[in-house]
């Protein structure tokens, strides 16, 4: 069954700019329009219902925005006072996300969206307005715990065809958190009642690759109990020692100064990304296209480029990282890593992923937090 997309307040918006400036709304005329279209739930509609709601939805957004400050005003008091109508509670926290981005307003939303059903809600979008609160400042330890307690999940962003697991879905928040922070709260989740959460917490505490997850994982008596291999695997493959072969890292194509001097200058949000993509990317397209390469050139010429956008896929880059950062560098790699995940996306999850692997292999290069991981 379609289902009203959670965030038709932001089509509201984004239509609103030509709506008449008819006579505004007042703010009890708001709230008795909310009664009257809100107070439902998705599963007991059909499809011609959904329809009429979603057009209702659409012009009550409208009206709202008609009203201008008053109507952001009775907004947030509607929001500060609703606790069970949870489709009401995201609409009008995505809404009001785009009005006001004031800290008063955004620590609003996050505790409207806590609440967030996921049977109401598209989870998709909840991920992206999360992710988008934590770039802000919000503390959104409490939003990332929410995707652990929806095993099984299958998040699908239609933007970019991705389909993602919860587990990877909740790096994106915990993985964009401060270190300190994400480990705090995954280490709390260790305690959870539900197993799985146990298990997804110890599988992103291991990815965290802090001294505190660690030293916790270390003497964690919950890794026999966790079911599924892919957990297990890559928790065992951050806590256990793996030597490299010397020959990965031989002949470092750059040197230590030169690769962090090119991660700092990697772009870390859209409008950077389209920028060096209109240049940078632009002229290293044009001299692929002069070439006319096959598809394995191409491959070989990016994997020994220099980053433009990021570095997965850059193979000579990531083992010349690998070969010649040290272990003061290593905590400059995690905060590459977390500012890589600034939107929702399979370029994000790849960029976090190729940090993961340089970290994971400079932990074995230089035999990191030894004191904690199986030799």
């Amino acid at each position: 069954m379609r289902r009203i997309a959670a965030v038709s307040a932001l089509w509201a918006l984004a239509m609103g700019a030509g709506v008449a400036q008819a006579q505004a709304p007042s703010c009890p005329d708001l709230r008795a329009q909310k009664e009257k279209i809100y107070g439902f739930h998705l599963v007991q509609l059909d499809e011609s219902q959904i329809d009429a709601k979603s057009k209702a939805i659409d012009a009550y957004w409208k009206q709202l925005q008609s009203a201008g400050p008053e109507g952001v005003s009775c907004l947030k008091d509607m929001l500060a006072s609703e606790k069970t109508d949870h489709l009401f509670q995201f609409d009008a926290a995505s809404f009001l996300f785009q009005l006001d981005k004031s800290p008063e307003s955004l620590n609003l939303v996050k505790d409207a969206i806590v609440q967030t059903d996921f049977q109401e809600t598209v989870p998709a979008n909840y991920l992206s307005l999360a992710l988008d609160l934590g770039e802000r400042g919000v503390d959104i330890h409490a939003l990332a715990a929410k995707l652990l307690l929806f095993p099984n999940a299958v998040i699908h962003i239609s933007e970019h065809s991705l389909d993602l697991d919860s587990d990877t879905a909740a790096l994106f928040l915990y993985g964009s958190m401060d270190t300190t922070k994400a480990t705090k709260a995954l280490i709390g989740q260790l305690q959870a009642q539900e197993p799985f959460v146990r298990a997804a917490a110890a599988h992103l505490l291991a990815e965290e690759m802090s001294e505190e997850g660690f030293r916790t994982l270390s003497t964690w008596s919950g890794l026999a109990d966790i079911k599924e291999d892919y957990r297990r695997n890559d928790i065992q493959a951050v806590m256990k020692f793996q030597p490299i072969d010397p020959a990965e890292l031989a002949n470092p194509k750059w040197t230590r100064e030169q690769v962090l001097q090119i991660i700092s200058g990697l772009p870390h949000t859209r409008q950077e990304f389209d920028d060096v993509m209109s240049t940078k990317g632009a002229e290293f397209d044009r001299q692929m296209r002069e070439k006319k390469p096959t598809q394995e050139e191409l491959a070989k010429a990016v994997a020994e480029s220099e980053p433009i956008y990021g570095i997965a896929d850059r193979t000579a880059f990531q083992n010349s990282a690998v070969a010649t950062l040290k272990a003061e560098d290593f905590d400059t790699i995690r905060q590459a890593r977390r500012k890589a995940l600034y939107n929702v996306s399979d370029e994000s999850l790849s960029e976090y992923l190729a940090y993961t692997q340089i970290m994971i292999r400079m932990l074995n290069h230089l035999d990191l937090y030894k004191d904690y991981r199986a030799h």
